[in-house]
């Protein structure tokens, strides 16, 4: 098994929980509406600064594959695909015919997300 090491700070605490939004939210990731009915996940933590975000169903869906495809994993709120391309773009530069479809998958993952906000 490989070790994994995160460059990031990890949280004091951490709390997610799915939710049916009441109103309107914007997604910390991909910047689309969520809209009232929709489940998004909502993060409460305490790092040096205490931090709320919300994150659209698409882009926690997104999220749990590059995790369930990538063994080490990393990442941080509001940047999550940016650090998920990085990811399968490290996988696929060192595994190479290993990982056949990894980034036409991550792709198509990532422009149901993005296509729609912009």
């Amino acid at each position: 098994m490989t070790e994994c090491y995160c460059d990031y700070d990890a949280p004091k605490v951490y709390r997610a929980t799915i939710r049916r939004a009441r109103k309107e939210h914007t997604c910390e990731e991909c910047g689309r509406k969520i809209n009232p009915k929709e489940k998004y996940e909502h993060v409460f933590g305490v790092w040096e600064y205490v931090g709320n975000f919300k994150t659209c169903d698409r882009c926690t869906t997104l999220r749990q594959w590059v995790k369930n495809n990538i063994p080490c994993f990393c990442w941080a709120h509001g940047n999550m695909i940016d650090d998920a391309e990085e990811a399968v773009k490290e996988a696929t530069w060192r595994a190479g015919d290993e990982v056949n479809g990894l980034w036409f998958g991550f792709l198509r993952k990532k422009y149901s997300c993005v296509r729609l906000t912009r």
